[in-house]
């Protein structure tokens, strides 16, 4: 049995996806961390954090920063 199945159980029937999929909407699209990712599904942050790593979601996560600071550079390069 998984670690966190009553989390698992409870946030896949909340709102009918996977729980990789719920993890991954908030913490890469949404881009929350751990803990207002744990307060927005009402579960324990150590639990947000064993699923990132789980899925490993932190790879993923530091791609995305390294975008928007590029994307914030160039912005700034060209307001010049």
């Amino acid at each position: 049995m998984h670690p966190y199945q009553e989390y698992i159980e409870k946030l896949e029937n909340e709102y009918s996806k996977q729980i990789e999929e719920i993890i991954h909407d908030y913490y890469i699209v949404q881009d929350e961390g751990p803990s207002v990712t744990a307060r927005e599904l009402d579960i324990p942050r150590r639990a947000v954090l064993h699923f990132i790593y789980e899925y490993n979601l932190r790879p993923l996560k530091h791609q995305n920063i390294k975008k928007k600071v590029a994307i914030t550079y160039n912005n700034l390069r060209a307001a010049q």
